[in-house]
């Protein structure tokens, strides 16, 4: 796709054209999308070059990147405004016309896991878990460290934490999936959704 339809298709809620923001970045995208293509490919990047070599990035955390990886006597030309990473730039980058065909990736942050802990309709937080739905049990320190394992294990919804925050026991349903007969007010501990 060109530039212009590479952009658009990124754009979207929380997503952009891939931008690397370091070295390694740089190398880890190149390494994925282009090292071994051969030489006729090019991969855009979010990146555009205007008002005489000045040269602006966007991605879902900045407008202005301080890190470039310019190929030697790029960028060349006034009539070039996009940039792009290309086996005939050694995997750097180099301007472009905006109308050329080239392949493009998008990318997303990573959101940071939420642990809602829920309260009865008084406002007051009981003590209770979530029985019959869990995947393992592990020695975890705290709502924290409990949290991130329930994250990384995809089948995971929702966790109890036991004998103050000692063992964590990942669930395979969050609260709306359980039946309400399977929570029981049990003194130390307490149920968390992701």
């Amino acid at each position: 796709m060109t530039w212009f339809e590479a952009k658009m298709f990124c754009d979207r809620k929380g997503s952009s054209m891939i931008v690397p923001n370091s070295q390694s970045e740089h190398d880890f995208i190149w390494h994925e999308f282009g090292a071994n293509k051969g030489n006729n490919f090019g991969l855009w990047i979010g990146c555009r070059e205007v008002y005489k070599a000045d040269t602006v990035c966007s991605d879902n955390n900045n407008n202005n990147l301080q890190f470039k990886n310019w190929y030697q006597d790029q960028p060349d030309r006034d009539n070039e405004e996009c940039i792009k990473m290309a086996y005939k730039f050694g995997g750097k980058w180099g301007d472009t016309i905006c109308t050329l065909d080239e392949f493009a990736a998008c990318e997303m942050s990573v959101p940071e896991p939420e642990y809602c802990l829920t309260a009865e309709d008084y406002g007051r937080f009981t003590p209770q878990c979530l029985l019959n739905h869990d995947i393992k049990n592990l020695r975890a320190t705290g709502v924290i460290g409990c949290g991130q394992a329930c994250w990384a294990e995809p089948r995971c919804h929702s966790f109890n934490i036991w004998q103050k925050g000692k063992i964590c026991q990942l669930n395979n349903a969050s609260r709306l999936q359980a039946d309400v007969a399977n929570f029981k007010i049990i003194e130390g501990c307490s149920f968390f959704d992701l």
